[in-house]
């Protein structure tokens, strides 16, 4: 291998995943990515304040999402350029943060018909939820279901641990 593709490789390798889009100026939406950033122990999601006045929502823009779509629903972009969003973007982070528990309660045949019924619900009165303190419930559920894991999951970091 040339030093030129190991340079290649480290750069690709800290490219995150995933992108996460989330509504900074909910007091739950804040703390859930609070808690999957604590678990996100590779690095592998990227977190993106929609809501910041800093914000510049023109690429996402070229590709059909608005800052105001972000804002109704968490938006997560994969490494390819794919977009997932709601209780897919969900899933898709809890998967990626160690928590595949809740990823798959969230994505089962079987609840997930509750799930995409209920989750409109909770982001449309999300401010109202973070006022009555559903913001430290939910982490801790997150952190309760999250699997243990060492800081990396490739072989040679598991055969280190043995």
């Amino acid at each position: 291998m040339t030093t030129g593709s190991l340079a290649g490789l480290k750069a690709l390798s800290a490219v995150p995943l995933l992108t996460a889009y989330y509504d900074g100026s909910c007091g739950l939406c804040s703390a859930e990515m609070a808690a999957l950033r604590e678990l996100d122990h590779d690095d592998a999601i990227a977190f993106i304040d929609c809501a910041s006045p800093t914000f510049d929502d023109g690429a996402c823009r070229a590709e059909g999402i608005t800052r105001a779509a972000m804002l109704n629903a968490l938006h997560v972009r994969d490494i390819l350029g794919d977009w997932h969003r709601g209780v897919d973007a969900i899933a898709l982070l809890y998967a990626t943060a160690g928590a595949p528990r809740l990823a798959r309660l969230w994505a089962h045949p079987l609840t997930r018909p509750f799930a995409r019924w209920f989750y409109p619900l909770v982001v449309r009165h999300r401010h109202t939820l973070s006022g009555l303190g559903l913001q430290f419930v939910s982490p801790r559920v997150l952190r309760l279901f999250a699997g243990r894991r060492p800081r990396c999951d490739h072989a040679a970091c598991r055969a280190a641990h043995l």
